[in-house]
């Protein structure tokens, strides 16, 4: 019985998606598991992965095409199969409730794939999934080196999504850090689709509805850097503290004094939100992501590190899933590490403000009417003008300047 694929939401802001590329032609074969689709949300990209075995009978939204969720994109059947009926139903000619009950059962089985007898010693490549296989082969990874979670040690994606985790390198100390440009052709005409699409949209929606303005505020990073030297000494690779964790942890006390800046604006009202949850920007081949680093407020600094790593090596294999990017409170975005003395960000919607975080370097000051050479980071601060008024920003700004120079108040 053929089934209809439907455009799954994938975040609980989703509303529609773009279909970028069918990664099958119709007539092909597509196993259950296997990446079927890439779809743009209103977030990042993401391939979608078929729920049913058999082969792609009908494609009914072409590449480029918006669909909102929930409505059909493609029949899969039998190879020969007569789907007339089903297309006329799906063209509304006739009553869909048994359709979309059937579709809805399918959904709630579309993460299990079929089980499969793991080899015997000798026999053969280790049993995988193939976006399991897909993924392997990207990043050059030995399948026979994974332990698989599936039956019968069956290697799934979210196996080798684990397995590239554990093995990331360490990050810089600003994971905003990161994919090499893309070589372009002069003259050649670049889409603006895809995620860089979606940051364009965001970006000029941002604004045209917040009213921007920036503060500026110099930091002395002698003790966060000698507190970070002390404690990464102690810690295994996987939970070293970099600059971002520090200003994760230091933004999120912050907050937590000034929680008008977890707040956003719902129509003539400001709503505050309850977890403090910090963004951090990332950059990766198509643009930037800002995957979230939740309760920061409540975990310790070697939580928010190692939460941190985890979020960085998912967006870089981009496995990150909508709940990894939704619901921040603030963003973090660093360019210290390509050498950028300052600069200012734009909001990221629909929050209320942006921390932008220049490179720590070293700086002549006056203390005690002498000369002397301290590590210096200069930050701005971009915040909604309709939320945060000047003095606000300035006073937070102050906290935060305080706690990265103090930063025995991120224990208290």
């Amino acid at each position: 019985m053929a089934t209809v694929v439907t455009m799954p939401k994938l975040g609980t802001t989703m509303m529609s998606g773009v279909i970028l590329k069918w990664l099958k032609k119709e007539g092909e074969r597509v196993e259950k598991g296997e990446p079927l689709l890439e779809i743009q949300t209103d977030k990042v990209n993401m391939e979608e992965e078929a729920y049913e075995s058999g082969v792609l009978l009908k494609i009914l939204a072409p590449e480029g095409t918006e669909v909102p969720v929930n409505q059909p994109i493609a029949v899969i059947g039998v190879e020969g199969e007569d789907i007339s009926s089903l297309l006329r139903e799906i063209s509304g000619e006739v009553p869909q409730a048994a359709k979309s009950a059937t579709v809805e059962a399918l959904s709630a089985e579309k993460e299990e794939l079929v089980a499969v007898s793991a080899p015997a010693p000798g026999e053969g490549k280790p049993r995988a999934t193939p976006a399991a296989r897909r993924l392997a082969r990207e990043y050059g990874v030995d399948l026979a080196a994974i332990k698989g979670s599936g039956p019968r040690g069956r290697v799934h994606k979210a196996d080798v999504e684990e397995h590239l985790k554990r093995a990331v390198p360490k990050p810089a100390e600003a994971p905003a850090a990161a994919a090499k440009p893309t070589p372009q052709a002069p003259g050649k005409a670049i889409p603006l689709s895809g995620i860089r699409g979606v940051i364009a949209k965001k970006m000029r929606e941002s604004v045209n509805t917040a009213p921007h303005y920036f503060v500026f505020m110099e930091i002395d990073m002698s003790e966060a850097l000698k507190v970070r030297e002390r404690i990464n000494v102690k810690l295994p690779e996987e939970e070293k503290l970099s600059i971002n964790t520090l200003l994760a942890k230091a933004a999120a006390v912050a907050i937590s004094e000034f929680p008008i800046f977890n707040s956003y604006v719902d129509g003539s009202n400001i709503v505050l939100k309850e977890e403090i949850n910090i963004g951090i920007a990332v950059a990766i081949e198509e643009g930037i992501i800002v995957p979230v680093i939740r309760n920061v407020d409540r975990k310790g600094l070697r939580g928010v590190a190692r939460e941190e790593r985890e979020l960085i090596a998912k967006a870089r294999t981009k496995a990150l899933k909508p709940e990894d990017y939704e619901g921040g409170s603030f963003t973090i975005s660093n360019l210290g590490m390509f050498g950028v003395p300052r600069f200012t960000a734009i909001i990221n919607q629909p929050e209320v403000a942006i921390l932008a975080v220049g490179k720590v370097a070293d700086k002549v000051v006056i203390e005690n009417e002498e000369m002397v050479v301290r590590p210096i980071m200069e930050v701005s601060l971009s915040s909604d003008h309709r939320v945060i008024d000047g003095a606000t920003a300035a006073r937070f700004l102050n906290r935060l300047k305080e706690i990265m120079e103090d930063p025995m108040q991120m224990a208290l």
